[in-house]
């Protein structure tokens, strides 16, 4: 008896630790309780929790397993379990553990849904994407071939693979109708007619829908915009996932509320309430920032929540959905034939569709010019499921070509991409790899002091940068790029036009990026630090705070709801 209540005491605190996200020490009080008893299964799945969240994934799987041993039927853990694979990318342990759960008989329809819709976001090959790719096609098709498969998507939902899809060359557009389709035929609710409540003032009113308005690029692409649309005309209400994460951009959303410059609502976690609660704001836009990265908020766009509905850029692909009614993009990002890549009508702005606030550096960490002594850094400090294994080729040349050349790269925040790709370009570079290097990752500041500091910064192949270019021009370090004829690639290239920049390092071929790229961070010292100071000059006069792209989208949101004048 003592040793149980001893071991619910340290429960207690292992709970109390985690959900102060102090995880180190919550792990720490769940493995004292397991000591006095080693098969408790409330502990054995907490444990996991805590070891998930320090990226212990290894442990965690160990004791996982151990939890489905004792009692086989225990969701919660085969659910850890799933999420950890997917996180690994382990498709075919993933695969296994279902065929086993399935022999079982203890499958449910979610995870084998969810099982065949799985597309990892890491590849070793353009071959390995093009048979990941087939696969999940077939599973779609099996899918909405299957009449037996209906879901709540009120108490479980399947989280879809459009976010993994998009950074690869391919025009995703049938892919995302298919996947869009399938959802509707799992989740019938997601085909309801929505009584829409009507807005009767003169007023605008738009509802921004994301989980992002916090510390990450899609408040940096975004805020300025909330912040500079005329009250007069428009009336804002941000509606935030209950996952949104504080931070300081966050805290400046909150500051706009209490100035009477916005109004935040925090969505519940029922479905059913999130979509009540906007339907009685009486919108007549819905603005969705970010609709592929935010899983919490991505069905609603499925059902029309006001008399118009537009996504944009933050996520720069078609959704497939054809309840969302535009796309906001831009002349300067868009070929002449970019509508045949969406279901939305393209909406083709002058400028870029967002108002961008210079970055502001603490002068104590302000770049020095003679940062230029150290040469030939090439660096590309961006997301790595952007690595696409072509790009690995990019990388070698210019290793092989200058011999001086070191590479610089920011790990993910598990590293678990990071030793992936290491692993993966080993075998291509050989003796080179000891000047392919992995940065920790840092704050904005800092890294806005390592683009500073980088001979020539490399734009990746297929999705390329967007807030880490504008980021980058507050030193004007060059930016090579290679644009696609999709929106994805085509930022950097469409954000030299609207700078104003002749000759800008915009190529065509795999040659051509290489040559540039060693061109440029071979540069003369005098001349490298003059393209760095033009750069930056043409940014703060054309891309930071642009008030032009304001009026032009003030017009645009009047022109669509003409219906109020």
């Amino acid at each position: 008896m003592e040793k149980k209540q001893e071991a619910k005491n340290l429960f207690n605190l292992g709970v109390e630790e985690y959900k102060k996200e102090n995880f180190e020490l919550s792990t720490e009080y769940f493995e004292k309780a397991l000591s006095l008893l080693p098969d408790n299964i409330g502990l054995l799945e907490n444990l996991a929790l805590s070891l998930y969240n320090q990226k212990k994934f290894f442990e965690a799987i160990k004791i996982l397993k151990k939890a489905i041993d004792q009692e086989s039927e225990n969701q919660k853990a085969f659910d850890l379990l799933q999420k950890i694979y997917k996180e690994l990318n382990e498709k075919k342990k993933l695969e296994q553990i279902i065929i086993e759960r399935k022999e079982k008989k203890k499958l449910t329809l979610k995870d084998e849904i969810s099982s065949k819709i799985f597309f990892p976001n890491f590849f070793n090959s353009k071959e390995e994407i093009k048979l990941c790719r087939d696969d999940l096609d077939k599973n779609l098709n099996d899918i909405l071939n299957n009449k037996n498969i209906k879901l709540d998507v009120s108490k479980e939902y399947i989280l879809p693979p459009i976010f993994q899809l998009s950074y690869d060359e391919y025009d995703n557009l049938k892919i995302n109708e298919k996947i869009v389709c399938a959802y509707r035929h799992i989740y019938p609710k997601l085909n309801d007619d929505i009584k829409l409540i009507e807005n009767n003032t003169s007023k605008i009113r738009i509802g921004f829908i994301s989980e992002y308005f916090t510390d990450h690029t899609i408040s940096k692409l975004y805020r300025g915009i909330i912040e500079n649309l005329d009250r007069n005309k428009f009336e804002i209400i941000i509606f935030h996932s209950y996952r949104t994460r504080k931070g300081n951009y966050f805290k400046k959303i909150l500051e706009m509320e209490v100035n009477g410059n916005v109004k935040n609502i925090f969505l519940t976690k029922n479905f059913d309430e999130k979509i009540q609660i906007i339907i009685n704001n009486k919108l007549d836009i819905v603005f969705y920032p970010d609709i592929h990265m935010s899983f919490d908020l991505y069905f609603l766009s499925y059902l029309r929540l006001a008399k118009f509905q537009i996504n944009s850029w933050g996520h720069p692909e078609t959704t497939g959905n054809k309840s969302l009614d535009y796309f906001l993009s831009s002349k300067l990002c868009e070929i002449k034939t970019a509508q045949n890549h969406y279901t939305e009508k393209l909406i083709l702005t002058d400028y870029l569709p967002m108002y961008f606030y210079k970055p502001k550096i603490d002068e104590n960490i302000k770049l020095e010019e003679n940062i230029l002594s150290q040469r030939n850094v090439y660096c590309c400090p961006q997301t790595l499921i952007k690595f696409h294994p072509n790009f690995d080729e990019i990388f070698k040349k210019i290793l092989i070509k200058d011999k001086k050349a070191k590479i610089f790269l920011l790990k993910d925040p598990k590293n678990i991409l990071s030793n992936s790709i290491l692993n993966r370009i080993k075998k291509k570079l050989g003796s080179n790899i000891d000047r392919f290097v992995f940065l920790d990752r840092i704050n904005t500041q800092k890294y806005i002091n390592h683009c500073g500091q980088a001979s020539v910064l490399l734009d990746p192949i297929y999705f390329g940068a967007g807030n880490s270019f504008h980021e980058s021009m507050y030193y004007g370090t060059p930016t090579v790029t290679m644009p696609s004829n999709y929106l994805k690639s085509r930022i950097v290239k469409a954000a030299y036009e609207q700078m104003k920049i002749e000759n800008s390092p915009v190529t065509n071929t795999v040659d051509e990026y290489v040559d540039l790229s060693i061109e440029i961070a071979n540069m003369d010292k005098k001349k490298a630090l003059d393209q760095k100071k033009y750069l930056s000059q043409q940014a703060s006069k054309h891309l930071f705070e642009n008030k032009k792209f304001i009026s032009e989208l003030e017009n645009i949101l009047i022109k669509i709801t003409s219906f109020k004048n």
